[in-house]
């Protein structure tokens, strides 16, 4: 476990802001809800198509790709982006869940 946490801040991977987003809000969750609500609300579409929208919204802010002429954008590469950033996000808010669960006890 203390490996894991040792490579997360040495890779850098910490300081993805999608990472971020989905720890903070894995800690917010298991702090503030009882595990029926966890489960309301991961049984609800509308939370990952907010952290889609979420993810479009920091791919087309911040990580825009461009084409080899560097002046239309680059949608499929995009596009990938934005579901890799999405996976990021909910696993990130999945496994933090689990590892706050995981301490408590």
């Amino acid at each position: 476990m203390i490996k894991g946490l040792v490579s997360l801040f040495t890779s850098g991977l910490i300081f993805n802001p999608m990472i971020l987003l989905g720890i903070g809000l894995g800690v917010f969750s298991v702090v503030n809800f009882d595990l029926a609500q966890i489960r309301l609300i991961l049984s609800d579409y509308r939370c990952y198509l907010s952290v889609f929208v979420i993810a479009v919204m920091y791919v087309l802010m911040f990580k825009k790709s461009y084409k080899d002429d560097a002046v239309t954008l680059d949608y499929p590469l995009m596009l990938g982006r934005m579901m890799t950033e999405t996976m990021k996000c909910l696993l990130a808010y999945v496994l933090s869940m689990i590892f706050v669960v995981l301490i408590g006890f």
